[in-house]
């Protein structure tokens, strides 16, 4: 089935679908950096890096 690209409906949706991607890969990329920066090996490499006073 196809849709007539101008009709409002389909405008609708396209930009609905668009917001859901985006806010999807927001929620995501916001979950990987949570799960990255609780990480223990991330904690013992960032204190491996600081320096040593």
């Amino acid at each position: 089935m196809r849709f007539d690209s101008s009709t409002p409906i389909t405008r609708f949706f396209s930009f609905l679908v668009t917001v859901s991607a985006i806010i999807a890969f927001g929620f995501i990329a916001w979950k990987a950096f949570d799960v990255w920066s609780s990480d223990p090996a991330v904690e013992g490499i960032e204190q491996i890096l600081q320096p040593q006073k």
